[in-house]
């Protein structure tokens, strides 16, 4: 089928017809969202945790929070992911501005943490 033929088998528009946009669904923003919450609990949970244990002489098993601190960090990471996905297909950009937030807010306040800790 040649691009002559093709073109003539399709009707075309009428000046009236406007095609419709393509609606996005909030489907990967509320994902995004969603693995930001979890991440970041689990993330801010084991560095709380685990910084409590390391100063605890009786405790032990401190790299359970090790391991959970980077499981965090990487559900984070695929939340983040998510986000610029639907920030680039320009779909929910307030929920996926969202997502990003909240994905970057625990990463940040750790680094916080850390630095007071340190000083």
């Amino acid at each position: 089928m040649s691009a002559a033929e093709s073109s003539a088998s399709s009707p075309p528009l009428a000046s009236s017809e406007v095609p419709e946009k393509k609606r996005h669904s909030p489907r990967n923003s509320l994902i995004a969202i969603a693995l930001a919450l979890v991440g970041g609990t689990a993330l801010g949970w084991s560095f709380l945790a685990g910084l409590a244990n390391k100063f605890d002489t009786t405790a032990q098993h401190s790299s359970v929070y090790l391991a959970l601190f980077f499981v965090g960090l990487g559900i984070l990471l695929v939340g983040i992911v998510f986000a610029l996905y639907g920030i680039i297909r320009r779909a929910q950009l307030f929920l996926s501005v969202l997502a990003i937030v909240l994905s970057m807010l625990p990463a940040v306040m750790v680094l916080v943490i850390a630095a007071l800790l340190f000083l």
